[in-house]
């Protein structure tokens, strides 16, 4: 019995740990572009109240930059062209060592990327002959200038009291309250005072209906077990990311441990309800959990007994493997045994 605690007591662990660790995962989804006298900084990040062009990491990591940029020597790009120079990293924070960080692309510029608001007001979305081009777990900066050495200014306090300035503004024209559509706003600090332009946002849900099936194999009972699933969900999103899928299963199970001539094909089946979550905060970087709940509704063989019941705790390791940790028990929680699969869906 102790052991069947210390099971229980791991496979709670993990999934309560994958939840709590959601909150460290943030999805980049307000976007501020903030209009300078000769730059353009866009920052896409999880709250624009948190991070504007002032804070102390930004700064840094603009520095780190500069310092690699002294080092370098790079053509002028042509009129109708622009050099983005790319820092990605997926910790929050890190150090530029040298040249090789950085990746530098020659791109044709684009005159039709503007926004145009309800009053007539005509932002540009870019510009200038340089983009600098940062991305972190959480954080997305582009800064657009004309000149390298226009960098320097992120360092000024009137630089930081402008940005500051802006941000306040956009603060005081919609608040910091949840909102269920990310913030896409301009902020022109061009002026003495900043003036505050949001975009009506144009999200397009992406909810959908799922319909997977898949083959796996593991071990149950101290026996090699094989089975063949379909599952029927719903996913639905959040900020441009599914990140919760509830679904309904039906799962046929085989054993070796008694096959025969005469049984051979005698399988158990399962109908079971799940629940998996994306943890990632990132589009290009998934991280999904679940946790479901089956049923013995069809029992051909003794190997299951009546009444069987199945908590499983599914990783996903890529777009079609799955790890699952599992507990089998007969009613309420009587003879307790675990297993654990692996899941390959088409």
């Amino acid at each position: 019995m102790k052991t069947v605690k210390t099971i229980i007591s791991v496979l709670l662990f993990l999934f309560v740990t994958q939840l709590l660790a959601a909150k460290s995962d943030v999805f980049k989804g307000d976007t501020i572009r903030y209009r300078f006298d000769k730059m353009l900084v866009e920052i896409s990040s999880a709250g624009f109240a948190e991070e504007s062009p002032e804070s102390p990491r930004i700064e840094e990591h603009v520095e780190q930059i500069q310092k690699i940029l002294k080092e370098m020597s790079m053509a002028t790009p042509e009129e109708d062209e622009r050099i983005v120079i790319s820092l990605r990293e997926l910790a929050n924070d890190f150090t530029v060592s040298n040249y090789k960080d950085l990746k530098l692309t020659l791109e044709k510029k684009d005159s039709k990327k503007l926004i145009v608001f309800d009053d007539g007001i005509v932002f540009e979305k870019e510009l200038g002959q340089y983009c600098i081009f940062i991305v972190t777990r959480d954080l997305n900066v582009k800064i657009y200038v004309d000149d390298l050495s226009a960098l320097s200014v992120f360092s000024s306090e009137n630089f930081k009291m402008k940005a500051r300035k802006g941000t306040e503004a956009l603060t005081e024209e919609i608040g910091t309250v949840y909102r269920k559509s990310p913030v896409q706003a301009c902020v022109d600090l061009r002026e003495n005072e900043p003036k505050v332009h949001v975009q009506t946002p144009s999200f397009k849900s992406l909810d959908m209906l799922y319909i997977m099936g898949g083959v796996g194999s593991g071990w149950v009972k101290n026996s090699f077990v094989s089975d063949i699933n379909f599952r029927l969900g719903l996913g639905f999103s959040r900020k441009g990311m599914i990140k919760n899928i509830y679904s309904v299963g039906w799962n046929m199970m085989y054993d070796f441990s008694g096959s025969t001539d005469d049984n051979f094909f005698e399988l158990n089946h399962f109908v079971s309800i799940g629940w998996d979550h994306n943890f990632s905060g990132s589009p290009l970087q998934e991280k999904w959990y679940g946790l479901s709940v089956g049923y013995l509704a069809v029992r051909n063989n003794d190997f299951f007994k009546e009444n069987t019941f199945r908590v499983s705790v599914k990783k996903k390791i890529n777009d079609s493997i799955s790890l699952k940790p599992e507990l089998y028990f007969n009613d309420f929680l009587k003879n307790i045994y675990p297993g654990i699969r692996l899941s390959v869906t088409f």
